[in-house]
């Protein structure tokens, strides 16, 4: 199993400011109290994540089924039927060559001392799987509330674009309505009115577009909460605010282990499978049982829980297959791959993990400092439509340029909105590579 000190973290994630680990409601960062509701909703009726509770149930089941085989195992079967009994062997009569009734009932006690730790490692085994599929459904948790809050801010990005794309068309509209003007008085001609409207449809196709996406995104995160479509019909508009630095956790490599739900899981399968080795190596040892059996059998009624009717007995029973044709060698052998690959996978899950944590980290700090630069360039461009407007009052431009540098100011409110929401969505990205709030 590879060790994360082994690993090289890199200039991003060594250099990078030190935060906290994420709480639990990691999404609370940006205060929005729909959200919330949302991500709670989710958690009580995502059927998937039932599904992952239910899967613990069955795993802690079957653990309790490989303790009770640990236990010893007393049983108590009764029997009564109506025999006739052959007058040729050794039933001496009057039965002999009679129908009667044969009754017997009997408890029998046995324990298997487990010299070997075979059962033993079968419970353990049982135990280390239970806790693995408890922290793969921890991972289910923490990616379904970060679907619903990637979901939410690709909502939150859908309505500021449609905002962006209302307000173009409205200044299409207007640009056409002075083409036409310009047109009736001589001081324009059709080729320019033909222009202007030609945007329009693409326009009001780009406006469809947006309600369509946004009515998929209501869609979405109504099944990622277990409800139907209705259930989204009354929710408002998004209000994110956000104001995260962006850090890493102190030890970030050594912790992360214990963090990420997904890599702890990967470790308990490696346990679980270490478990199954000594299984199949115990296969290759005798088994030794203590047996015990206490009862009454008679036939006939009259006699049967009398003294002479009782029979007991006790002992030792040893089991030892010679020869199986190489099955247990087989087993030990599948054991040993077993366990192989659930170490690669760990392996697998703890450079992954690093990786990820890596990626979204440069991907926040890369969409932080852009939307630095994207305001820069919103300002200047609304400054220049203030210039525009007040030239056009004084009768120093036409109301073309007022609408040309509105619409070059929209082109910036798109460009800022698309790198907020990249920096929301790298965020959350950030938090579930993190381990999501796990503890």
């Amino acid at each position: 199993m590879v060790s994360t000190t082994t690993l090289a973290a890199g200039h991003e994630i060594s250099s990078s400011e030190k935060i906290c680990w994420p709480e639990e409601n990691w999404w609370a960062a940006y205060h929005d109290e729909q959200l919330n509701r949302l991500v709670a909703s989710a958690i009580k009726g995502n059927p998937r994540f039932q599904a992952a509770k239910d899967r613990i149930a069955l795993a802690q089941s079957m653990a309790d089924i490989r303790q009770g085989d640990r236990q010893p195992q007393l049983e108590l079967d009764a029997a009564s039927s109506r025999d006739r009994f052959t007058a040729l062997q050794f039933i001496p009569p009057p039965w002999a060559g009679g129908t009667f009734w044969n009754n017997s009932a009997a408890a029998s006690l046995s324990f298997d001392l487990d010299l070997w730790g075979k059962r033993k490692s079968a419970w353990q085994s049982s135990v280390d799987e239970t806790k693995a599929v408890s922290a793969e459904a921890q991972e289910v948790r923490i990616e379904l509330e970060n679907a619903i809050v990637r979901g939410y801010v690709e909502l939150a990005k859908a309505y500021s674009e449609r905002d962006i794309a209302e307000k173009t068309q409205a200044n299409l509209e207007q640009l056409v309505a002075i083409e036409r003007k310009l047109e009736g008085a001589g001081m324009g001609t059709q080729l320019a009115v033909n222009d202007a409207e030609a945007n329009l449809p693409i326009a009001k196709a780009r406006m469809e577009a947006i309600d369509e996406g946004i009515a998929h995104l209501k869609n979405e995160i109504a099944a990622l909460a277990g409800e139907g479509p209705g259930a989204m019909d009354e929710i408002k508009r998004p209000e994110l605010k956000f104001d995260e630095p962006a850090g890493l956790p102190d030890r970030l490599p050594a912790n992360l282990i214990g963090r990420r739900p997904d890599v702890a899981a990967s470790r308990w399968h490696v346990e679980s499978y270490r478990e199954k080795i000594k299984v199949a190596k115990a296969a290759f040892y005798p088994d030794l049982n203590l047996l015990g059996l206490v009862g009454f059998q008679a036939i006939g009624f009259e006699q049967w829980l009398s003294k002479a009717a009782f029979m007991a007995g006790a002992g030792p029973a040893l089991t030892l297959p010679l020869f199986d044709g190489g099955k247990r060698k087989a087993g030990l052998s599948a054991a040993n791959s077993e366990f192989d690959i659930a170490v690669d996978q760990y392996n697998y899950a703890i450079v992954q993990a690093i990786k990820e944590v890596s990626d979204q980290l440069t991907a926040f700090r890369s969409a932080t400092q852009q939307e630095l630069q994207a305001k820069d360039h919103l300002q200047k461009e609304q400054t220049s439509s203030e210039l525009a407007t007040e030239a056009y009052r004084a009768g120093l431009s036409s109301f073309k340029n007022v609408i040309e540098s509105e619409n070059r100011v929209l082109q910036a409110q798109e460009n800022l909105t698309g790198i907020q929401s990249r920096q929301f969505e790298a965020y959350a990205r950030l938090m579930l590579a993190l381990g999501g709030g796990s503890k």
